[in-house]
């Protein structure tokens, strides 16, 4: 019990001491600001799909092998039904392998192999983990491997229908980026200087520290001042697996920056000290990015497990080089925030699994952005069976109930105690009920 009152004090708490930072970080200090919708008539000169984490085993049965295969699919059947019909790249930002073997290399490139069209560029960088398997001995190997089996650049700067891909890996040493700041810096500059008005698509493997959600444990300092001083920067990151369906993944201050969560498992913090939380069952997600000619971008999250988009997962950029129209800031997007609330009549019931766990069932809680995570109290008498604060189904588009394992306890009647939070440790109200197991 006092575990679970930490937690969710340690999260408002937290959530408190970020709004007063990143509002700072996040200037101007708009508040309560809708969010832009795409227009009826949006269309798009380019469109491209962003995943990362991918980390392929070598197994081709593994359920990440048939994601990535999956993912080209629906991401070409999307566009077969739109105006404009091609999906003109596929970006991978980093850990598409679990330890760099050239087994997992090899995997990764027949995915590509048998599913990419000729019309689709595929871009790449290095994360950590493709260096794993030689850090020991000299994680400078991991470039040689990237260059023989994947591409003979490990950074690119490539111009796709008048935008600019910039990719960047890792340095040599696969920890760090203290070799790469020129090259960024001059890339940044020529891309910039070419047509200042249009944003500039960056990609590295962690996140830029202090901006989308996991970029505290999980950032990179270095990537993060060099984008500073370019506000046309819309940087994708992964390296967290955080959740994307969850808004602290979006982030605008001096640049834009959207975490892209991850292909093999998602995860979240629900506290930000205690540790990464798997998110429950199956779950993993990409992005569809496409640009109009005028330097609007819209941003679609897609649920890679139940195959369809996700509904409160739907940005729209405008004035994305003008930080005086940044409106996807911390301060706003927790502005918007609402309590979640079940719906009337909602109810809680117990159901046994194979081996003999209890379940507790209950509707999904609804708000603004989702409820992030679940605060659940199950006693019997006076006597506390159960406790903990657990992630919500917002990772996942298709599923309207939560069933959450608590465990083998005795055969009687227990009281259950549930309070719904969103991303931004809003609290709404308990629900309450009795099960008999």
């Amino acid at each position: 019990m006092i575990s679970n009152f930490f937690n969710q004090f340690m999260f408002k708490f937290l959530t408190g001491i970020f709004t007063a930072v990143f509002a700072f970080m996040s200037i101007p200090f708009a508040v309560n600001k809708a969010l832009p919708q795409a227009p009826g008539d949006f269309t798009p000169v380019v469109r491209f799909a962003v995943t990362s984490d991918v980390h392929l085993n070598g197994d081709p049965e593994q359920a990440a092998a048939h994601r990535l295969a999956d993912l080209l699919g629906d991401s070409y059947a999307y566009a077969s039904g739109e105006k404009y019909k091609s999906l003109d790249a596929l970006v991978v930002v980093g850990d598409f392998a679990t330890t760099g073997s050239d087994e997992e290399y090899n995997l990764f490139n027949s995915i590509i192999e048998e599913n990419i069209r000729p019309e689709t560029e595929l871009i790449t960088v290095l994360g950590n983990h493709e260096f794993i398997k030689y850090r020991d001995v000299d994680a400078s190997v991991a470039y040689t491997h990237y260059k023989e089996l994947i591409n003979k650049d490990v950074d690119r700067h490539l111009t796709i229908n008048g935008y600019h891909f910039i990719a960047c890996s890792y340095s040599e040493d696969g920890k760090t980026f203290d070799s790469k700041k020129d090259w960024l810096t001059e890339n940044l500059d020529s891309a910039t200087k070419e047509n200042p008005e249009k944003p500039v698509f960056v990609f590295q493997h962690p996140h830029p520290f202090a901006t989308v959600y996991g970029s505290v444990n999980w950032g990179d300092l270095t990537v993060r001042t060099v984008y500073e001083k370019y506000p046309q920067v819309f940087d994708f990151s992964g390296h967290s697996h955080y959740a994307a369906s969850d808004p602290r993944c979006i982030w605008q201050g001096a640049f834009t920056a959207v975490g892209t969560g991850s292909l093999s498992a998602l995860m979240g913090n629900l506290n930000y000290i205690s540790g990464d939380e798997d998110a429950p069952g199956e779950s993993a997600s990409f992005w569809i990015c496409e640009a109009d000619a005028a330097g609007n971008v819209r941003l679609r999250l897609y649920d890679a497990v139940s195959h369809r988009f996700f509904d409160k997962n739907d940005y729209y950029f405008t004035g994305i080089t003008k930080k005086s129209s940044h409106l996807y800031t911390w301060n706003n997007l927790k502005s918007l925030d609402t309590a979640p609330q079940f719906p009337g009549g909602a109810k809680i019931s117990a159901q046994k699994d194979d081996d003999g766990n209890t379940l507790l069932v209950f509707p999904n809680a609804e708000c603004y952005w989702g409820a992030e995570d679940y605060k659940i109290t199950v006693k019997s008498g006076m006597n506390e069976v159960f406790a903990s604060t657990v992630i919500s189904n917002y990772v996942r588009a298709d599923l309207k109930e939560m069933s959450v394992n608590i465990g083998k306890i005795a055969a009687g009647e227990y009281t259950v105690s549930i309070t719904p939070y969103s991303p931004y440790a809003k609290a709404g109200k308990t629900l309450t009920g009795t099960v008999n197991v």
